[in-house]
């Protein structure tokens, strides 16, 4: 892997961290996403995290177009960059996306203050991943958090 924001993808998710799921709502899905990178260890303060988050969805929606969205936030209590994906079975009509299309594909990225510039190569790489219109359409039919993994990783 010598590309560094494919390493720093590899290195952020891992395949407990990734989910197909059936929930209403954008909401729904970020507190699930929060609350996974919360058990991994890296995100070492809950709520701070959680507000982090939802502010920046209240500032302008992460919603990058073509059914994905990439919340994302930094904070000094995050111990190393990590991210966790969810593909949800069915739209989250209040997601709202730069071009109006409905968001299924969700990764939230958990950074440091002080990792900028990795934290913007790992996003170049997973917005490289799903822009991807035939990989973004076997992840959203995926039907489990495996086959979205190895999709994912594939890739790299």
């Amino acid at each position: 892997m010598s590309d560094p924001g494919a390493k720093l993808f590899d290195d952020a998710l891992s395949p407990e961290r990734v989910f197909v799921t059936r929930l209403n709502g954008k909401e729904a899905v970020l507190n699930a996403l929060i609350d996974a990178l919360w058990q991994s260890g890296e995100v070492q303060d809950l709520e701070a995290f959680r507000s982090a988050v939802f502010m920046r969805e209240s500032l302008m929606s992460t919603g990058i177009g073509l059914g994905v969205g990439v919340p994302h936030a930094r904070l000094s209590s995050v111990r190393r960059m990590v991210m966790a994906v969810a593909v949800n079975e069915t739209p989250l009509d209040d997601y709202e996306s730069i071009d109006g299309y409905p968001v299924r594909f969700v990764a939230l990225v958990a950074g440091r203050t002080d990792q900028q510039s990795n934290y913007v190569r790992l996003l170049a790489t997973l917005s490289r991943l799903v822009k991807d219109e035939t990989r973004r359409q076997s992840l959203l039919d995926a039907g489990n958090p495996e086959s979205v993994y190895t999709l994912l990783r594939a890739g790299l």
